[in-house]
């Protein structure tokens, strides 16, 4: 089973990044984060814990997996979108790895697991032209790629059977490119020019969760979670060149002088703080519902040492899970977990006058694998963001989420007769 979720892992990572015209503002855009459980519910999980699931929103969640078992998941997500103006429209596809998680028992009262999660990703062309009297066309292109990936350790103590506690490290590396270019076309007197950016980060996040857990009955359970960031600065290096040219082609081209150049400028990046809050009611092997809030400090954001115009981002998201029958085996279809969920979220980004949001229905599968303790998970999700208010752009996009999730049990002694 391991061999299926590195397998899975490798696809994931061989694939390209998403691409969206909004990721050129400081590390692109962010990836929703969460099992593909919790992606098909919406995206809660702050205060859901469970054996069979790792938790990667509130690392208290972990507190769930049983003490004697080992939990594996892997999952990847395919996305197909449609960019929209007044006036034009494209389409990108791109598939991208979701998470690669392991998390297992080190006491009776702590857990613990490893987490390699994408963070944001930079992908982006625009090009635009203007006419210049006594000069002709002029070209514009602004071209970006990259992003970011974090390995993340979590580890949740239980302090009684209702109440854990949980932090995460979070280590966050990645690359961040930018360009500019100006062509004149019709001139051959005239110098084009390019400026480029290369942006490496890496730096240390933490966390902290908290998870309480109110038996109502024998099967029936209110949840309680609370999550905690702190604002924290990554180290960024900084290799930058604006060069003059002649020719058409930006990288084969006859360069005429180089304007400025320098290599590992060091700057840094604030990552703002983070408050999430979730409840949940789960009735044993039936029925879970659950609710999340979050809201993250990016007004305060910091790219390179310098403050970007951006607002802070708010989330809310509602999910359920529905089990017919766990245990009928006659009838595949009732073993089957339904899910399905809502979320809204402001962006963080503001263009003339026009806050961003986000719009996202999902539905969701788990399929259990007979005689094992394994689920295929499988989720789709179809949502909306961007405006087409005062010539902005608006993204419809559709996603197909594929995971397994494996639980193997560990220090056990067979016994025999």
């Amino acid at each position: 089973m391991l061999t299926i979720l590195l397998g899975m892992a490798s696809f994931g990572y061989s694939q390209g990044t998403v691409t969206s015209p909004y990721s050129f503002i400081g590390l692109g855009d962010g990836y929703d984060k969460g099992n593909i459980r919790a992606l098909s519910m919406g995206g809660v999980d702050i205060a859901l814990r469970n054996p069979m699931y790792i938790n990667m929103l509130n690392p208290a969640g972990l507190s769930g997996i049983d003490s004697l078992s080992f939990v594996g998941s892997v999952g990847v997500a395919m996305n197909n979108s449609t960019y929209s103006t007044n006036t034009l429209e494209s389409s990108f596809s791109s598939a991208n790895i979701n998470h690669l998680a392991f998390a297992f028992p080190i006491t009776k009262w702590w857990r613990t697991g490893l987490l390699l999660l994408p963070y944001s990703s930079v992908g982006y062309e625009v090009n635009d032209s203007d006419l210049i009297e006594n000069v002709g066309n002029v070209d514009y292109m602004y071209d970006g790629d990259g992003g970011m990936d974090v390995i993340t350790w979590s580890n949740a103590f239980s302090l009684n059977k209702q109440l854990a506690v949980g932090i995460s490290s979070s280590y966050y590396f990645g690359k961040v490119e930018h360009s500019r270019t100006v062509n004149f076309p019709d001139s051959a007197y005239v110098f084009n020019s390019l400026v480029k950016e290369s942006v490496h980060i890496n730096g240390l996040f933490f966390e902290l969760g908290l998870q309480y857990h109110l038996p109502l009955d024998a099967n029936n359970t209110l949840g309680f979670g609370l999550t905690y960031g702190n604002e924290s600065k990554l180290n960024a290096s900084t290799d930058y060149v604006a060069v003059t040219y002649l020719g058409d082609d930006t990288y084969n081209n006859g360069t005429v002088d180089t304007i400025r150049v320098w290599e590992k400028s060091a700057n840094t990046v604030k990552l703002p703080y983070s408050v999430g809050f979730g409840m949940s009611w789960v009735k044993k092997d039936k029925l879970t519902v659950a609710a999340d809030f979050r809201f993250e400090n990016w007004k305060d954001f910091e790219y390179l040492d310098s403050k970007l115009d951006l607002s802070n981002k708010l989330r809310a998201n509602i999910g359920a899970e529905f089990i017919p029958e766990s245990n009928n085996l006659s009838a595949y279809w009732k073993m089957i977990h339904y899910r399905m969920g809502f979320r809204y979220e402001h962006l963080g980004m503001k263009f003339a006058d026009n806050e961003m949001k986000e719009y996202a229905l999902s539905v969701g599968f788990g399929l259990p694998l007979r005689k094992s303790q394994t689920f295929v998970n499988l989720g789709f999700e179809l949502g909306q963001n961007g405006t087409l208010e005062n010539d902005l752009i608006q993204e419809r996009f559709f996603r197909v989420m594929l995971g397994v999730s494996i639980k193997e049990n560990w220090f056990r002694k067979s016994k025999y007769l």
